[in-house]
Parts: structure tokens; C-alpha cells; sequence
């Protein structure tokens, strides 16, 4: 499937905004009432959400746009995800991995490893090493946020079942990879998150089916107005924890909500457009470095702010969003300038 100059620029253009959606998810901190409540809810279990959904599918779409069931070409794909998926994915894990021993065995900041990161260095066991880099046990490696590249590197090494699900049973098939996601389906042995491969398959649907998207342009104004509905109902609904039918209309959110930001972006232009274009090389930067940035972070303003009210929480969440992001994008361009070749590996090669 060939992706038109306009095309290009439009995914070139999402990649930092989808990045900001991730670390908006990240960034929450613990409410104090129900404005601040609603207000993280409504931009990271919304907006953020379907970020992560619309990555999936853009990762589906350009993998199996230029895919056939030959060997010649999964091992061309497997060669290519090695150096865009693994080698970032290994490297990450194991430098955190490093910072936390490092901090851990310190005296004077021992007391800084809680929670999530201190789990991991319980003990030094062969065992626990190995659920550091694939979560297999606790469902996260150590870098929680790369639960997205383990699972994309495990969907590409299953992408010829994809491709040939999406090639015989196109809508059976979607409806195969929907079902277990809207059921909320566990296996017992392996936690799964649904959401990956359902809009992995989507990705790999559009581009194997070549399935026409114009008319989204030409129902813009309705979807997004739709979204932005559908996006307070859920923010009521998880603020106020009702539970009823809740998991299917956030199903149903994040599917209109990746429309919606397909939509959105038409919107955009001059100064932002031009500063996201310039800055998309250092958008899988950001998302790697943003953790533990973001906690770290949150350590300071809780440290601050003795005590809270809901327009401080709200203040401190946009701060964090917004600093973290501005920290690794400066980070990264400081890499990218002075060690371009380090910053090529880190990231697979998308700077």
C-alpha cells in the first residue's frame, strides 16, 4: 500500500502529540477531590487511552503495508524490528535497571527506590532479572511503559498469522481479536492486554484491505464532536465509579477516539503543526525517558505541596505533563546533536 506525501506528513506530524498522550497516563497523581478527579481522568483515561490505540494501529499499518507471506520478507521485518524494537527495549530495561541498583546500594538516596522499582530488586535471582526485562511474572518489565514495545515485538514475530487472518477472514478476524478485549478475557497463565493486538490487527486490516479513510475526513466535525461527548460520559462515569457498562463504553471510546485524533490533526496548523514536524524525531525519546522523569517529578510536588486542594492537583498534573515533556526533549536533543550515533541506537534509528 503506498502512503501518499500528505499521508506521510500527517503520521510524521502525530508522533510527538501521540508520545504527550502516553505521558499525560503516567503523570497522574493521586486526587483530592472530584474537579481534580475528573479533570486527570478526562485528558489520561480519554485522550491518552486512545493515544495508545492509535499507536498500535499506526504500528500494524506500516508494518504489513509492504508485507507478504514470503520468508525472504519476515526476515527482512524480523532484521528491521531488531534494531527498531529489541536493541531500544533491551537497552532501556537494563539502563533503569542499573540506575535503580545504583541508587539502591547508596545510603544517602537508598530511601528514593519505592514501590514499583524497589519490587524488582527484592532479590538478585536468575527469576527476577528476567521479569525486569519481560514482566512475565508481574505483567510489567522494569520499564513499565515498555509493555508496548515487548508486546509489538512479540506481535511481530506473529505477524504471518495476522497477515493471513487479515487476507482470508478480514471481519471475522477483527471480531475474533475484538471479543477477548471487550470481555475482558484472561488466559490464567499469561496477562494479555487485548487492546494491543485488536488495534494491531486494525493496522495490518487498513493496510492488507487497503481500506479507504477519506470519509473520515469528510465526517471530521461529527466524530470529534462525538469523541468529545462520549469522553466526558467516561470521565463521569469513572470519577463517579459507576461500573455499569462501564468497560464497554470505554471500549467504544477509544475506538472513536482514534478516529477522532486521525480527524483532529487536519486541524492543527502554522506554529504548532511546524513545531511537532520539527520535533518528531525526538518523540520515541520522549516516551522512553519520560519514566522515571514523570516520578520523579511527582516526588518533588508532592514534597511541595503539603497540603493539596484540587486546583494545586490540577496545577501540579499539567506541570508534570508539561516539564517532563520539555526535560526529555531537551535531553534528547542534546544526544541527537553530540552523540548521533548513540541516539540512533537508543531509539531505533527514529531520530
Amino acid at each position: 500500500m503506498q502512503i501518499t506525501p500528505e499521508f506521510s506528513g500527517k503520521i510524521k506530524f502525530l508522533r510527538l502529540p501521540l508520545i504527550i498522550g502516553i505521558v499525560t497516563i503516567h503523570s497522574s497523581i493521586n486526587p483530592v477531590g472530584y474537579a481534580d478527579k475528573f479533570f486527570q481522568t478526562f485528558i489520561w483515561s480519554t485522550w491518552g487511552g486512545s493515544c495508545v490505540a492509535f499507536l498500535f494501529i499506526l504500528s500494524g499499518f506500516l508494518f504489513f503495508r509492504n508485507f507478504n507471506l514470503s520468508l525472504n520478507s519476515y526476515l527482512e521485518k524480523l532484521k528491521s524490528r531488531f534494531w527498531t524494537l529489541l536493541v531500544p527495549y533491551l537497552f532501556w530495561n537494563l539502563a533503569l535497571l542499573a540506575m535503580v541498583l545504583i541508587v539502591l546500594n547508596i545510603p544517602a538516596t537508598s530511601s528514593l527506590i519505592q514501590g514499583h522499582y524497589k519490587k524488582y530488586v527484592e532479590d538478585y535471582s536468575f527469576a527476577n532479572f528476567i521479569d525486569c526485562l519481560t514482566g512475565y511474572r508481574s505483567g510489567y518489565p522494569i520499564t513499565f511503559h515498555f509493555w508496548y514495545v515487548r508486546d509489538l515485538i512479540a506481535m511481530v514475530i506473529l505477524s504471518p498469522v495476522f497477515l493471513l487472518v487479515a487476507r482470508k477472514i478480514p471481519y471475522l478476524g477483527l471480531a475474533l481479536f475484538a471479543a477477548p478485549w471487550l470481555l475482558k478475557l484472561q488466559l490464567g497463565f499469561i496477562k494479555i492486554q487485548w487492546l494491543g493486538p485488536l488495534f494491531f490487527y486494525l493496522g495490518c486490516l487498513i493496510a492488507v484491505q487497503k481500506l479507504d479513510l477519506t470519509w473520515l475526513n469528510r465526517r471530521k466535525t461529527l466524530i470529534i464532536g462525538i469523541y468529545l461527548a462520549m469522553a466526558v460520559v467516561l470521565a463521569i462515569m469513572k470519577t463517579s465509579e459507576i461500573e455499569t457498562f462501564q468497560h464497554l463504553f470505554e471500549c467504544c471510546t477509544r475506538v472513536v477516539g482514534t478516529m477522532a485524533i486521525w480527524c483532529a490533526s487536519d486541524l492543527i496548523a502554522g506554529k504548532l503543526k511546524k513545531v511537532c514536524l520539527n520535533l518528531s524525531g525526538l518523540a520515541f525519546f520522549v516516551y522512553a525517558a519520560h519514566e522515571p522523569t514523570v516520578t520523579v517529578l511527582k516526588e518533588v510536588f508532592q514534597r511541595l505541596s503539603k497540603n493539596p486542594n484540587s486546583v494545586t492537583v490540577m496545577v501540579h498534573y499539567l506541570l508534570i505533563v508539561t516539564i517532563a515533556t520539555l526535560v526529555t526533549l531537551a535531553a534528547g536533543s542534546l544526544l541527537q546533536r553530540y552523540t548521533p550515533k548513540f541516539f540512533q541506537v537508543i531509539t531505533g534509528a527514529r531520530g
